[in-house]
């Protein structure tokens, strides 16, 4: 008679067993399978992996690029400056040369004078006069040429018919160009024709 009592109180327990209490009535090895961490070959595993893979390739590549360009600008700056350093050394160059045959000019001045009359002075004068032109150094051209202020220095004006207005009609100095820079103009004197009359 007691075992018939306790069976029935115990249906009626379990008949009042809400859906809450049958959730919480789960085993602990259920929980730490809900729980646990993902499967590698589990999708959602996978897909998380690819995420932080792509994040990881992105990064790098920003880090590449901007190494790259970094390295683009050190090769820049050397560059230039390897150039720049060409050109002083050039100009250093340039300017002792231009220096020494500046210098020379009074001498090959002296030596043209004295070789119009001496043989043997225009043989020195020749053989100087071929050293510096090999270095650079050549005559500006100026009787019966236009005057050119960035040339030619006028001393003085001559008044002839037979030439054309401020054309040089007379050198009394000869100007020299170095490596197509003047180191010395031309003196010389220039036409100025007086006017014709019967002219406005």
């Amino acid at each position: 008679m007691k075992e018939s009592t306790f069976q029935v109180e115990h249906m009626d327990e379990e008949k009042d067993m809400s859906p809450q209490d049958e959730e919480r009535d789960t085993s602990p090895q259920d929980e730490e399978r809900d729980t646990g961490p993902l499967d590698e070959e589990h999708p959602s595993y996978q897909i998380a992996r690819i995420d932080e893979l792509e994040q990881q390739l992105s990064e790098a590549q920003s880090l590449s690029e901007e190494r790259l360009d970094q390295l683009m600008r050190c090769r820049a700056d050397l560059d230039n400056l390897m150039k720049r350093s060409l050109r002083e050394k050039e100009n250093t160059v340039r300017y002792a040369s231009e220096k020494l045959v500046h210098k020379l000019l009074p001498v090959l001045d002296s030596l043209e004078q004295a070789a119009k009359h001496d043989g043997g002075m225009n043989v020195l004068y020749m053989q100087l006069s071929g050293i510096l032109s090999a270095e650079g150094l050549a005559p500006i051209e100026a009787v019966g040429k236009k005057f050119d202020p960035y040339r030619h220095e006028a001393l003085f004006q001559v008044k002839r018919s037979d030439m054309e207005e401020d054309v040089v009609a007379e050198e009394i100095q000869k100007g020299y160009l170095f490596n197509s820079h003047v180191i010395r103009f031309s003196k010389v004197a220039v036409n100025k024709p007086a006017g014709r009359e019967g002219c406005d």
